[in-house]
């Protein structure tokens, strides 16, 4: 039975939206026409189905992401108006488009025009780039959540990319929700998800590969009977080639293709613009019989009809796959039966037994607790990270990371270009936590106040943060803030930091150069959200 907190009636208002009417309802939630009651527009507001809600680090992330998603200006990604917690419920406020998913679309047309795919793909292809550099990294790329606009630009439908902020899933250490669930639909998701390994544009580039095969054979390219064979399909099969269907598609487009699909990243095209170059000749070229690089070693879009949300399956074909329209496979906490449970949980244990999960995925980023004096909590850190602390003025700061970088939260001099230099030969060990035991200006002040006084703090002069608002770390009230820190005219980390209200207040400050920032997104969070007061 569902959730009935799930269902507003006409006329409901929620966190300043008027709901007007239902369009559509799917596993992650449902979406409603309203009103923003202040502005005079309408938006489709999204409802998170309420089992998501309890976790505390889907939580987070959510409205981190959304928020990072709202601040990224760009023609082709869905604009969002807002995101946040409503009695319980967390929802998500974006632009109303009258149209279609691409989803929607191939399911009543077939396969598409090699011409319009590709305009597709490229308008999608920006749109992820674009995201890319602003540190976000979708992680559910899929047809359903690109959506095709009624309004036409000489004659063709304006694409959005939608969902950033509803894709970065809760996950255990293999990429699997302890209930051995993902978060997302199997069909586009990239082989470094399935093994738990932290992602970057990379996975985006796989599942724009993958929507391509899609959108020229209307189907995905691997269309298994269980979710258990599309995991390991992803993981360890050929890509079919889209020419055995299609033979009139060109050898540079199939050729993009399964490059796009290379088992290991470092295989792909290293953005999507680049996938999309490759197809239309203007990348590099090759030899379209060669095996693709690596070989050798619904969610419901915001204005999808609803018979496009929830239409049957086509019968299995013979062999275990599908033919015709494809499933729409998407593992949701709450919505399958305890047999399909069953499937994903065995995979997991599949993988972990014949040794397909890196051990990084497993032992690299082992933990350890993480105490010192004035700090009245513990967290639990990566092992990797060596702990440093000296005087900074009025403040003590404990710096984790592999490079020692405590003289550059000192603020001591020349530490700046010293930083930028180990940014130049190990950026991998740029990485880590400053801790600021008792930092200055922070205890009492206004949330505006407090974020120069955070600017203030870190080293140098020029030191840039965007407030993002109140959160919670490990349960404790905190104001969470992001930019970035120059340390020459042309090298800059960026940072994450937080106002822990402990006592006394504390300052969280992670780093990572831009590079590596989208990445460690996941290990920063893990460590926040491990934050425990001590007694």
């Amino acid at each position: 039975m569902e959730d009935p907190r799930n269902y507003l009636e006409p006329g409901t208002e929620i966190a300043g939206y008027r709901v007007q009417s239902l369009i559509a309802r799917g596993g992650m939630g449902v979406v409603y026409r309203a009103m923003d009651i202040q502005l005079g527009r309408p938006v489709a507001l999204k409802l998170l189905a309420p089992e998501l809600t309890p976790n505390e680090k889907f939580r987070h992330r959510f409205i981190r992401e959304s928020r990072l998603a709202a601040s990224v200006d760009h023609p082709h990604i869905l604009p969002v108006y807002g995101a946040g917690e409503w009695s319980g419920l967390l929802y998500i406020a974006m632009r109303y488009v009258r149209g279609t998913d691409l989803r929607a679309e191939i399911a009543s047309r077939g396969p598409l025009p090699v011409s319009e795919a590709l305009d597709i793909l490229s308008d999608t292809a920006s749109a992820l780039d674009a995201a890319h550099a602003a540190g976000l990294v979708h992680r559910d790329v899929k047809p359903g959540n690109i959506l095709l606009s009624d309004d036409r630009v000489d004659g063709r439908r304006h694409v959005y990319l939608t969902d950033f902020g509803l894709t970065k899933r809760a996950t255990s250490a293999t990429g699997v929700t302890t209930a051995g669930h993902f978060l997302g639909t199997l069909d586009y998701v990239a082989p470094e998800q399935i093994r738990g390994e932290d992602v970057d544009g990379r996975a985006d580039v796989y599942a724009l590969a993958c929507v391509a095969y899609t959108l020229l054979a209307g189907h995905p390219p691997f269309d298994h009977d269980d979710d258990a064979a599309q995991l390991w399909a992803h993981i360890g099969e050929d890509p079919p080639r889209v020419s055995a269907e299609r033979p009139e598609v060109p050898s540079s487009v199939e050729h993009a293709i399964l490059a796009g699909m290379a088992k290991q990243r470092d295989d792909r095209p290293a953005t999507c613009g680049s996938l999309v170059a490759l197809m239309t000749g203007h990348g590099v070229t090759g030899d379209p019989s060669a095996p693709a690089p690596g070989h050798e070693d619904d969610d419901p879009a915001v204005t999808a009809p609803e018979e496009s949300l929830t239409g049957s399956a086509a019968a299995p074909a013979p062999g275990g796959r599908r033919s015709g329209a494809s499933r729409h496979r998407e593992a949701v906490p709450g919505r399958r039966s305890a047999g399909r449970r069953v499937v994903l949980s065995v995979v997991v244990v599949l993988l972990l037994a014949t040794g397909v999960l890196l051990p990084r995925a497993l032992s690299g980023d082992d933990r350890v607790t993480f105490r010192a004096d004035g700090v009245p909590y513990t967290l639990e850190v990566p092992e990797r990270w060596t702990v440093r602390t000296r005087e900074a003025g009025d403040s003590t700061v404990s710096v984790l990371s592999e490079t020692d970088l405590v003289a550059l939260f000192a603020d001591e001099p020349d530490a700046l270009p010293a930083a930028a230099a180990h940014v130049a030969d190990d950026p991998a060990g740029v990485v880590g936590l400053a801790v600021y035991h008792r930092p200055a200006g922070l205890d009492g002040r206004s949330p505006a106040a407090r974020l120069g006084a955070a600017e203030a703090l870190l080293p140098g002069r020029d030191a840039r943060l965007v407030d993002r608002g109140s959160t919670t770390v490990g349960g404790v009230p905190a104001q969470e803030m992001e930019g970035t820190m120059p340390l020459t005219a042309t090298d800059t980390l960026q940072v994450r930091a937080l106002v822990v209200e402990t006592d006394p207040v504390q300052l969280l400050v992670f780093f990572a150069p831009p590079s590596l920032y989208p990445e460690r997104t996941g290990v920063f969070d893990d460590v926040a959200a491990s934050l425990r007061p001590m007694e």
